[in-house]
């Protein structure tokens, strides 16, 4: 599959609490986003949003 990159911006208290999650999970950074974004998407397709 190919990829993309996506860039964006916020705070950093949110990305230290995303560095931390992805450290506990051991994931890294991108791989923690993408999942997030991934379950989100499904979610919304779930609820026919």
């Amino acid at each position: 599959m190919e990829t993309t990159t996506i860039t964006f911006r916020t705070t950093e208290d949110i990305k230290k609490e995303l560095d931390n999650m992805a450290l506990d999970e051991n994931r890294t950074l991108s791989n923690l986003i993408e999942t997030i974004i991934i379950k989100y998407l499904e979610e919304k397709k779930k609820n026919g949003n």
